[in-house]
């Protein structure tokens, strides 16, 4: 379990939300945000190509 920094309600993995932008695994990105409070915990980048 993790702790949303902004509102301090439990997650676990499988609740956070994902907004992906992009096709397959190349130039990927991905947002991640809390389910409670919809704050954006984080982003990812995948530039495999």
């Amino acid at each position: 379990m993790a702790i949303c920094p902004y509102c301090k309600g439990e997650i676990s993995f499988e609740e956070v939300e994902r907004d992906t932008k992009g096709k397959g695994f190349f130039k990927q990105e991905i947002m991640y945000s809390c389910p409670h409070c919809k704050c954006v915990l984080g982003f990812s980048r995948g530039n495999y190509g």
